[in-house]
């Protein structure tokens, strides 16, 4: 799109080479539709996996009204007004929590994104509680063809469905279901060994380093991210999985949930960014839905059978096919997902940004190379790791963070670098590493002539310099080429 085959970036090495390959044909040929048509595809497949799992739980709803009531629960703790209203009324959206794994790890965000292809665990997970254990490993070992981060979620849970079938002398199945996840992961593991195998030890060990202790530190110490909430959530899946004891999928489950206490244990004892980097709770993104849906089911089990003191006669949840009260509920959520979206209540972009994002949209020309603002964020004090999605907007006539997120997507314009979007090869991780550090270090030394800056800047191949206005860059080779509201674009002169 635009210039965007000249950008540093487009050109490392692609982490989901079939996720990219299907944007591409779509923007080329189709148009974007796809991508809507996609996400939609997996929300439903999301939600129908976990209906397919609590119906053969042995206190899911066997009504069309118990159904209806479990629906409407686990939309509301889905729904974009409740997590909105959670986020202004209580500080933070709580209900992200729900369906979202430790350490933010989630399945479905905001938008079609590779994590997404994760809905197949959920399936995975389900399918095995239904008597299909060769298709359960399937779905887990297919989700790595379109997003290798699932390698080790989907090996937890493909062990834990194996120990279950050897458990029930179920030999063949059992063999069957392993031969076909290696089968289905191979490819993956060949393609992520050649293209990202170690350049040599010491580049590997500071790749991975910047990787976990610079990049994604939230993601990886369960000393940053671990707190409060995240109990909380460690104390729901075991509920959930409290839940399930009866059934066929207690096993595999509990062998899960402990080869995931190991590795964070392991993890936390040693900080190595390496082992930190294999995120051992990211399976918890898949357990966590399970174990809202698995607890909604149960709730409403036991508010059916509960007697409350209304007139000596017990007070239940719609039941046989009576749908009126939770119709009512999903009916008016999905009117609120409307306006959400409508209001664009939820995601938020630093409105400063849009003028001068609109100016280089229609100012690039080939061969222009646009440095933007970039810097390595300060280390957090605080543990915990919350949703951004419904924060208030920041202020419209101040830069929201010393950075531009969006600028290569809005306006189809190369740049430097950028701190958020990251290569993962290890030589290409140092060297986005060295152009962050160099963006930090020329942005706060304004005076480029009495530093030197400018010709590190024209080494670099920069042609052009978007800065906030409040960081007034001097140098008789910079050019204001636009004057944009909270930015100025300035015109690098060779």
């Amino acid at each position: 799109m635009g210039e965007l085959a000249a950008d540093w970036l487009a050109n490392t090495a692609d982490t989901v080479p079939v996720f990219s390959a299907f944007v591409a044909f779509c923007l080329r040929y189709v148009g974007t539709w796809p991508f809507h048509a996609v996400f939609f595809a997996a929300l439903m497949g999301y939600f129908l996996a976990l209906r397919w799992l609590v119906k053969k739980l042995p206190f899911g709803p066997t009504t069309v009204g118990g159904e209806a009531a479990w629906a409407a629960l686990l939309t509301v703790t889905h729904a974009g007004i409740v997590r909105f209203a959670s986020d202004r009324l209580l500080g933070a959206d709580y209900p992200w929590f729900f369906h979202c794994g430790l350490a933010s790890q989630y399945v479905l965000g905001p938008g079609l994104q590779p994590s997404v292809i994760g809905v197949l665990l959920v399936a995975a997970v389900a399918a095995y509680l239904n008597e299909r254990p060769v298709l359960a490993a399937g779905l887990a070992a297919g989700a790595n063809l379109i997003h290798a981060t699932y390698l080790l979620p989907a090996a937890l849970l493909i062990v834990g469905f194996l120990v279950n079938e050897l458990m029930q002398r179920q030999w063949r199945t059992a063999a069957v279901s392993a031969g076909l996840a290696v089968l289905l992961v191979l490819p993956v593991v060949v393609y992520d060994f050649r293209t990202f195998a170690p350049t040599d030890p010491d580049t590997f060990a500071e790749a991975q380093r910047i990787l976990a202790e610079v990049r994604i530190p939230h993601h990886t110490r369960p000393a940053r991210w671990f707190d409060w909430v995240a109990g909380v959530q460690v104390v729901w899946m075991l509920l959930g999985l409290i839940a399930v004891r009866r059934t066929r999928l207690f096993v595999p489950l509990a062998v899960t949930y402990s080869l995931v206490a190991v590795g964070t244990l392991v993890v936390a004892a040693t900080n190595h960014p390496t082992l930190s980097l294999l995120f051992p709770w990211r399976v918890t993104a898949v357990l966590m839905p399970v174990s809202t849906a698995v607890l909604a089911g149960w709730l409403i089990n036991v508010v059916n059978r509960a007697p409350f003191l209304d007139r000596g006669r017990p007070a239940r949840i719609p039941s046989g096919r009576d749908t009126r009260g939770p119709s009512i509920v999903v009916s008016l959520l999905a009117l609120s997902g409307i306006a959400v979206m409508a209001l664009g209540l939820g995601y938020r972009e630093p409105e400063a940004e849009n003028i001068v994002l609109d100016c280089v949209a229609r100012t690039r020309q080939p061969g222009d190379l646009y440095l933007v603002p970039a810097k390595f964020p300060k280390p957090s004090t605080s543990r915990g790791v919350y949703s951004n999605t419904f924060v208030r907007p920041p202020d419209p006539n101040k830069p929201g963070i010393f950075e531009i997120a969006r600028f290569r997507l809005a306006t189809y314009a190369p740049i430097f670098v950028d701190f958020k979007s990251i290569p993962y090869r290890d030589d290409e991780v140092l060297e986005w590493h060295r152009r962050v550090g160099l963006a930090e270090k020329w942005f706060a030394n304004p005076d480029w002539d009495a530093t030197g800056i400018i010709d590190e800047v024209i080494r670099e191949g920069i042609t052009h310099v978007v800065a906030p206005t409040a960081v007034p860059l001097k140098s008789a080779r910079l050019e204001v080429a636009a004057e944009c509201g909270a930015y100025r674009v300035y015109r690098v002169i060779r």
